[in-house]
């Protein structure tokens, strides 16, 4: 099999790009986080699609992690490749208001249905689990010392079949369940913790809404007091301008009444006869004293009005904090409902995001699929040929310094040199990860014969010296597959010019 040509046109952080590949060897150079795991995982969902998980469970899995947040109805693209001698185009859009899968092949105008087991049937029935644990390797960053010589030891063990007697599957599977129940065990909690936070949450959010409909009913009741207190918003200005009017009458009323009674006691002095002074005097007096009392009582009105004015103004100052008050109160209840939502929320988020103890569990998981599918099928002679295999492969990538992979009846594993025999445990994590490179090349070799894959490395060479990835791109070269290696070293091609090995370098 031989991948053309692949065009992405969104997926994950990769949009509008076309990538050429040739036979041999393929370089994809970028640094972290470019996309290289990126490209790798799109190869692989357009040959097995996306898994889809439903509901809330779906927040983490392969179908969200690399949906594109621009444009997410065209999420997908193409990829060219040739297989036992025909060519084929397989175009995918994974989105689910739109989704599309296409197989073309441009040898006859075939069109087919990728998903209906045409595919399949193409790629020699390799299922996804075989591709997973052997033509395409990751670096195993987490995986040291005496875990990585288990690694080798499970893996080897798991290619060996029921026939043979040394291997005791179901009590590797026990151990498996038993370490899975210790995970579950530990969801389960995780999960129980989250419910009762959600509970708390929920009965904080009722008895804030409850004092948010009081606060908003006080509102309105305050609302609808300051509109009787000022219904047309004027406020006190028509009092204001009566007391000022009520004033002015009563100072124009004491002036006119001053100035009639000087005329009047004025003109009693002209007077000749007694009885018409003493007459103008008392008409001076009278509207002397008229005056002053009406004066006086304009002046007592202008009070009271002045004196109602501020108690208005009281009032309608009191009702005014009130409802600032109020609606400050009811301002933060609304914002600490929202930011109990938005804990809600988050805490649902984490009641379905996969946990690290819900990972090792699905892992676990995989790993007992893996055991009661594969060995039930797979033999003695098969386990044979894959130790066989692997030891010609090893020899071939460390010089012959390691000729053979041994495994005696207690799971043992060890290598044989020129010189003496050396258990697992005494080699260094490179030659382990040769090792374990070599067992993975085996499988996928007895596993994909029919249809051998390109074999695609993401990052494998991080704990290779010079001289073990020289040795292992020089077997690559005389492998004559297509190999697909992601790096963000510039070591890869400068070895492969150094040994002039022919490649294909692309960018990310």
């Amino acid at each position: 099999m031989l991948i053309k040509r692949i065009t992405i046109r969104n997926f994950g952080k990769i949009h509008n790009r076309t990538f050429e590949f040739s036979d041999g060897i393929n370089l994809l150079y970028g640094e972290n986080e470019s996309g290289k795991t990126t490209l790798h995982t799109f190869i692989k969902c357009m040959f097995y699609g996306i898994p889809r998980t439903r509901g809330r469970a779906a927040k983490n899995d392969t179908y969200r992690t690399y949906e594109p947040w621009e444009n997410p109805g065209d999420y997908g693209g193409t990829i060219w490749f040739e297989s036992e001698g025909m060519s084929y185009r397989l175009t995918r859009n994974f989105s689910r208001e739109r989704p599309f899968a296409e197989l073309l092949c441009q040898n006859n105008g075939a069109l087919l249905n990728p998903d209906d087991g045409a595919l399949e049937e193409i790629l020699g029935n390799v299922s996804e689990a075989v591709y997973d644990n052997t033509v395409s390797i990751g670096q195993m960053k987490s995986v040291t010392g005496q875990d990585l010589v288990h690694e080798l030891q499970n893996y080897m063990a798991g290619y060996e079949g029921s026939a043979d007697s040394t291997i005791d599957i179901q009590r590797a599977s026990q151990m498996l369940k038993m370490t899975r129940k210790g995970f579950q065990v530990q969801e389960n909690r995780r999960k129980k913790a989250i419910d009762s936070e959600q509970i708390r949450i929920l009965s904080r959010i009722t008895y804030l809404e409850e004092e948010e409909k009081k606060l908003d009913a006080r509102m309105q009741s305050i609302r609808g007091k300051i509109n009787e207190l000022d219904p047309d918003g004027s406020g006190t200005e028509y009092i204001e301008r009566r007391i000022m009017k009520t004033r002015r009458k009563a100072h124009y009323i004491g002036l006119t009444s001053a100035l009639v009674s000087c005329i009047l006691l004025i003109l009693a002095m002209f007077m000749l006869r007694r009885s018409f002074r003493a007459a103008a005097v008392i008409c001076a007096v009278i509207v002397l004293a008229f005056g002053f009392i009406r004066r006086y009582m304009l002046g007592r009105e202008a009070d009271r009005l002045a004196e109602y004015c501020d108690e208005w103004k009281e009032h309608y100052k009191k009702l005014t904090w009130e409802m600032l008050h109020t609606e400050r109160a009811l301002v933060e209840r609304q914002t600490a409902i929202e930011n109990l939502r938005e804990e809600y929320s988050e805490g649902e988020d984490a009641l379905y995001r996969i946990s690290p103890e819900a990972e090792e569990v699905r892992a676990i998981n995989i790993a007992l699929s893996t055991i009661e599918s594969l060995s039930v099928n797979i033999n003695t002679q098969v386990g044979t040929r894959l130790r066989e295999r692997t030891s010609r492969i090893l020899a071939g990538i460390t010089n012959g310094k390691y000729t053979e992979v041994l495994m005696n009846e207690e799971l043992k594993m060890a290598v044989n040199t020129e010189a003496r025999v050396v258990p697992l445990e005494r080699l260094s994590r490179g030659t382990l990860e040769q090792i374990y490179f070599s067992l993975r090349m085996a499988a996928g070799e007895l596993f994909c014969g029919g249809v051998p894959f390109p074999v695609i490395l993401d990052d494998v060479f991080g704990t290779y010296d010079e001289e073990r990835l020289k040795s292992l791109l020089m077997w690559l070269r005389g492998e004559k597959r297509q190999v697909m290696i992601s790096t963000c070293s510039s070591r890869e091609a400068e070895l492969m010019l150094e040994e002039k090995i022919k490649f294909n370098e692309l960018l990310l």
